[in-house]
């Protein structure tokens, strides 16, 4: 049922639509207004306190930050596809009381594309900027109309991305310009003028409505996930003397260091200059850091908040007024570094000076250049994290305190990158790419009580695009279709639908994405030559590592093959036999075509088959996928093993390993899709996965029965520990400081190394195979729908509490069944 709004939608006297032309009747966006902020103000009397829920509903295009009374309630909306938004609802009856109130909103129209919105298609009169709200109090709703107030927001001046690749808009603030305390119910708006209320029209025909449902958006759903959460987290200010050796020892280049000096940003104009080059100029003139409240024209102060953070900036200053602070968060203190950061601008109004800037920032060093006559005073510097919630479960714990560290961490990388939706990386981009989040999701699958984004995440995802294959980013700047997307990353979504199916059993939500699984897995059917993939458009990534894909793709053929076995298991599972029929024939067509790959004197899968020739290259990737999909045969499969497990042949290269520690910034790689022929030694040397692909290896080797090999497999993120100990990087060398993809071991020391999955979908009996490895103990839980199972084994015994049917696989693999409770047995 469409919800019915009072509120109605409106703006300012003008959106940043401009009017229509014969190419669009529709109208477009104007950039001259782009980058719109406008405050927002509604009074009202009570009598007496609610005496019921006062419950307000609001949403808005692009964003909104929410105030009652002064009091900050919340912000939004939440990620959405161009052709649908979300509201939210507060219960905001303890701001409220007897006499004066107001509901003040500071909204924000984007414009340009984000990493996290892309505007929707404009409606002539929607689509360029929009507020609507209404709070129900006990009987009586008031909503947004022309009795609401504004006031253009012209304290911040319009910015727009530096570039395509880094597409946050920085945030310049003249405080001066910004009434204070304009959110309070006492202030003085009689000077503001009313708000103009938006009504729906098209070129021809009449005037629509003015409420929801309207064009583009059409009826507003509610918000899919619970609020986002987290710590107050704050720095310290330090000098370069004490910055880790890893920041300063070789692997940041000298020109690059923390610094402050005497008129280091003389002469640059505050109003009309990226942020970021003020503070470059800073970080390039060599000198020492700066102590608070040194008296100085120009001085970079530096702050380290210990560890990775993300969440919303606040920095609590005493300055004069005019006094101008740039900053930025960044993963280093470093030039490069600054290349891929959102930076921020602050003048300053002397008095009760707070930066606040409205996007999420992510980073580990915060560096301030400040403008001053006398000393800036810095109060206290925080970050407010603003992370989907996560409802721990026991973690996992072993005799190797080296695996419950990376544990940990990895369970702290998707904190991190898990807000609205799973993200790459806090620290610069924040895009929702659609494969990433399959180990997010799985991570959250083990380890998280809060299934709701791992739910929702691949429902954000399935916006498919005209053909049937989905963006390689959703809600973002990306998502556009004058981007090529990565086919390979929407066969990695169809395996976070597959999690939905084995972990939350939940059929109609995997019902309602099928559709969009079939369409992806058809969208492949043109390129399959006799059952192998050949010549792919778009961006075939594979992993950073450098994967042969050109010609036959061996890698993206199992891939897809794994596609097609997860769709048929999920079809018959929903009783829809003629699509799990026409997925297994598929599927049966790559078996017998993958075997074209094999090289019998290699004892190994090649990674190509170009103009009919067997390419050279050899991969963990191929070998791996071809095991998760159904293709190895038996006469393969010891070769296959045998080739998984023989680290010391596996090396990883990635254009981000070309600068380690990103000295010579993010973009400065060699793209992928452009690889060389291999120049390495393909007759004994293997492509090895990077810390993403390293979960479709993990499960290959449990395929093979190797699980026992896991444990110590997981060890090698002490790699990443040892130069980025609060967080996973991206990569095993280079890369973001902060990447969810990394943080399968989470995942894999629950599922392989303890050995808790669902025997039957929704958790209806659990399988328990412990595999230790190397450890001689281990223990740990994991949530279900019915309540967490938990598990204890050593060498030679298991204990389990579970609150369903248990089948305990020996090493034999012998299954014995057993009653929900508690139970303990040999293994």
């Amino acid at each position: 049922m469409v919800r019915k709004w009072h509120g109605q939608w409106i703006w300012a006297a003008k959106t940043a639509l401009a009017g229509p032309t014969a190419a669009q009747p529709y109208g477009s966006l104007d950039p001259s207004r782009f980058d719109a902020r406008v405050l927002f103000r509604r009074t009202f009397l009570l009598e007496s306190a609610p005496r019921e829920a006062a419950l307000l509903r609001i949403t808005a295009d692009s964003r909104y930050l929410l105030f009652v009374n002064g009091q900050e309630i919340g912000s939004g909306p939440v990620r959405h596809g161009g052709r649908w938004l979300s509201f939210d609802e507060y219960d905001v009856g303890a701001a409220l009381h007897p006499g004066t109130n107001v509901i003040a909103v500071l909204a924000r129209f984007y414009g340009h594309a984000v990493p996290w919105w892309a505007p929707s298609p404009p409606s002539y009169s929607m689509g360029g900027g929009g507020l609507v709200a209404e709070l129900e109090l006990d009987a009586s709703i008031l909503g947004t109309d022309e009795m609401w107030r504004f006031l253009p927001g012209d304290a911040w001046l319009a910015n727009e991305p530096a570039s395509m690749l880094l597409s946050q808009i920085p945030e310049t603030l003249d405080a001066r310009l910004l009434p204070e305390n304009w959110h309070s119910a006492y202030f003085d708006d009689s000077g503001w003028a009313s708000a103009r209320v938006l009504a729906e029209h098209s070129v021809v025909g009449p005037v629509g409505r003015s409420t929801p449902p309207t064009e583009p958006w059409g009826a507003l759903r509610p918000r899919p996930i619970p609020a986002l959460t987290g710590e107050t987290r704050f720095a310290r200010v330090i000098d370069s003397r004490q910055l880790e050796s890893s920041v300063v020892a070789g692997r940041v280049d000298t020109e690059s260091s923390v610094v402050a000096g005497r008129g280091i940003a003389e002469g640059i104009d505050a109003t009309t200059l990226d942020p970021r080059a003020a503070i470059r100029a800073a970080l390039a003139s060599g000198a020492s850091a700066a102590s608070l409240g040194t008296e100085t024209s120009s001085s970079l102060i530096v702050a380290d908040f210990g560890a990775i953070v993300s969440g919303h900036l606040d920095i609590a200053l005493g300055a004069e007024p005019g006094d101008l602070v740039t900053g930025a968060l960044l993963e280093l203190p470093t030039a490069s570094a600054l290349g891929s950061s959102s930076a921020f601008r602050y003048t300053a109004r002397g008095r009760s000076d707070r930066i606040q800037p409205g996007d999420p920032v992510g980073g580990r060093y915060l560096v301030l250049l400040v403008e001053t006559a006398k000393a800036v005073s810095v109060e206290s510097i925080a970050v407010h994290e603003r992370h989907r919630p996560r409802a721990p479960v026991r973690p996992f714990v072993s005799d190797d305190e080296r695996l419950d560290e990376i544990y940990r961490v990895a369970l702290r990388t998707v904190d991190l990158t898990a807000h609205d939706a799973y993200i790459d990386c806090p620290t610069r981009e924040q895009r929702a790419w659609t494969g990433d989040a399959v180990v997010h999701q799985s991570v959250d699958l083990i380890a998280n009580r809060d299934w709701s984004l791992a739910r929702w995440n691949p429902q954000l995802l399935a916006e498919p695009r005209s053909d049937g294959l989905l963006p390689m980013v959703v809600a973002g700047d990306f998502a556009t279709t004058q981007v090529p997307t990565i086919p390979d990353w929407s066969l990695h979504w169809i395996r976070s639908v597959h999690n939905l199916y084995r972990y939350a059993g939940d059929r109609d939500l995997v019902a309602e994405l099928m559709p969009t699984a079939e369409r992806v897995l058809r969208w492949f059917e043109p390129y399959s030559d006799f059952g192998v993939l050949s010549n792919v458009p778009g961006w075939v990534l594979i992993d950073w590592s450098p994967v042969q894909v050109s010609g036959g793709s061996a890698a993206l053929t199992a891939l897809w093959a794994r596609g097609l076995k997860d769709f048929a298991e999920m079809a018959e599972w929903l009783g829809d036999t003629g699509r799990g029929r026409w997925a297994r024939g598929l599927h049966s067509q790559v078996v017998e075509g993958f075997d074209r790959f094999w090289d019998a004197g290699r004892r190994a899968y090649r990674d190509t088959i170009l103009d009919g020739v067997l390419g050279s290259s050899v991969s963990e990737h191929t070998a791996a996928a071809a095991v998760c999909a159904g293709l190895v045969p038996e006469t393969h499969r010891a070769d296959v093993l045998s080739l998984l497990r023989d680290r010391a042949v596996m090396f990883t290269d990635s254009p981000l390993s070309d600068h380690g520690s990103d000295a010579a910034g993010p973009a400065a790689g060699r793209p992928v899709s452009v690889r060389e022929a291999p120049d390495w030694d393909t007759e004994t040397l293997v492509v090895g996965a990077q810390p993403f692909f390293r979960y479709v290896v993990h499960d290959a080797l449990a395929v093979l029965g190797a699980a026992d090999d896991i444990a110590r497999l997981c060890l090698d993120w002490v790699d990443l520990l040892r130069e980025a100990p609060t967080a996973l990087r991206e990569c095993w060398e280079g890369g973001s400081y902060c990447h969810g993809w990394s943080a399968t071991p989470a995942r894999d020391l629950m599922t392989y190394t303890l050995g808790i999955t669902p025997a039957q979908p929704g958790y209806k009996t659990v399988r328990v195979a412990p595999r230790l490895g190397h450890l001689t103990r281990a223990s740990g839980q994991v949530p279900t729908p019915h309540g967490p199972v938990t598990v204890e084994v050593n060498r030679t015994t298991v204990l389990v509490h579970s609150p369903v049917p248990i089948e305990v696989v020996r090493r034999d693999g012998s299954i014995e069944r057993l009653p929900a409770g508690t139970a303990t047995t040999t293994i």
